[in-house]
């Protein structure tokens, strides 16, 4: 498996960011269309390219307890706050 420090780029595409995730493709794709994980187009109808600093947001943003299962739901990259609000976040809901 990749991981940040031996890709080539900063930006991956859907397949080799599903890989880094451990997730299927289509539930990466289900993330960007719930506007989960931010994503970039260079052009209409181009692939999607997604930033591993995203994708490391995501990783580090949705880590969750056994005690915070009940009613998860995973955090946009976009609003996730500090490491230390994560928790507070989590048993406010």
């Amino acid at each position: 498996m990749a991981t940040a420090s031996t890709q080539t780029g900063r930006l991956l595409r859907t397949k080799q960011a599903a890989a880094y995730l451990s997730m299927s493709e289509w539930k990466l794709r289900r993330l960007i269309q719930d506007a989960i994980i931010p994503f970039l187009q260079d052009q209409e109808g181009g692939p999607f390219l997604l930033d591993v600093r995203d994708l490391d947001a995501y990783i580090d943003g949705n880590k969750h307890h056994v005690g915070d299962s009940i009613d998860w739901r995973p955090i946009p990259v976009a609003s996730v706050p500090a490491p230390q609000a994560l928790h507070a976040l989590r048993r406010a809901k």
